[in-house]
């Protein structure tokens, strides 16, 4: 076992850019690494950070657990946003067959990104504060029976989507759900946990605003719309639970589409017990269904939210990857 943060060579995406490959990381490897006896080695990505700072320490009992079974694995430390992207394409490189991310939906999207169109299989050890996406695949998450899944689990294709240049595995969305995540980084000072998430959806509620956009689902008609939310959909949930998408696969070739009609301060407060159990998909204000690709332009540039990271803006193009990624899962 090695334990190593380093950071990718430079320049390891530019090299790898073609014509030939649909998605921009890394071509798929000609052989897995291995050791001396020609075991195939697991490389875990690891963010320290996760889950109020006990993903460390979970990570720990998952080391003894392979370290016990004599699995060789190699460990790699992200630093800062984006490492997790640069460790996992540069263990794409060197051929590991199976890389595992190990903490949120935040780490699980950077590193699903770099394996996105390769031959290697994406592991998840859902050590983050919601895993929201780890939950919606089925993968536990009790430290040992996530770590007995990396052996027993079937690497099965799911499907990513890609919002402008990046891609995202779970759920991108404008609107309320960002005003959230923006107002919850305010309150985690001194907090852990989910309060900071309650206490950041108090505060986007009292300071709601409209987002006027034109929204166009697989080239058709465009929607004009005063709306609250404009979520697009891999998975069913986000913000550790809320269930904005319950009839969301994440194999199904389409992402569920949820927009929220701009709401007064008392019907937003009505809704919302309804958008956090999966309730809301026959509300009149709220218009749900499916598509392949999204175009949302919006008046006024609009801050995106991809995975409970905000880093993209409007105007926005999303389209689905079918089966991008290979994911060991029940």
């Amino acid at each position: 076992m090695e334990k190593n943060s380093e950071t990718a060579p430079s320049g390891i995406f530019s090299e790898q850019h073609g014509k030939t490959n649909p998605y921009p990381y890394p071509a798929p490897s000609p052989s897995p690494a291995s050791d001396p006896e020609g075991r195939r080695r697991l490389a875990f990505i690891v963010n320290p950070t996760a889950g109020s700072g006990k993903c460390a320490e979970r990570f720990e009992k998952v080391e003894a657990f392979f370290a016990k079974k004599g699995v060789p694995f190699e460990v790699f430390y992200t630093r800062a946003a984006g490492h997790a992207e640069e460790l996992a394409a540069r263990c794409v490189r060197d051929g590991y067959e199976t890389i595992v991310s190990v903490g949120g939906d935040g780490t699980l999207r950077e590193t699903a990104s770099a394996l996105a169109g390769t031959n290697a299989v994406l592991g998840v050890l859902p050590f983050g504060t919601g895993n929201d996406f780890a939950s919606v695949l089925r993968i536990p998450e009790n430290d040992e029976a996530a770590a007995e899944l990396l052996i027993s689990g079937e690497a099965k294709p799911t499907d990513l989507g890609m919002a402008n240049s990046r891609l995202f595995a779970n759920v991108c969305g404008i609107g309320f759900d960002v005003d959230v995540l923006a107002r919850t980084e305010r309150h985690k000072k001194g907090r852990s946990g989910m309060l900071p998430y309650l206490l950041g959806i108090v505060d986007a509620i009292l300071h709601k605003r409209r987002v006027r956009c034109r929204i166009t689902l697989d080239g058709g008609e465009e929607l004009v719309k005063d709306a609250l939310l404009v979520d697009i959909c891999n998975g069913r949930r986000f913000g550790g639970g809320m269930l904005v998408a319950p009839g969301a696969e994440p194999d199904d070739g389409l992402f569920d589409v949820c927009i929220a009609d701009y709401l007064g301060f008392f019907r937003i407060l009505t809704l919302l017990p309804s958008f956090i159990k999966g309730r809301h998909i026959n509300n009149r204000r709220v218009i749900y269904t499916s598509a392949s690709s999204v175009r949302v332009v919006t008046d006024e540039e609009n801050i995106v939210q991809l995975d409970g990271e905000l880093i993209e803006s409007t105007p926005l193009e999303c389209r689905l990857l079918p089966g991008a990624v290979r994911i060991l899962r029940p």
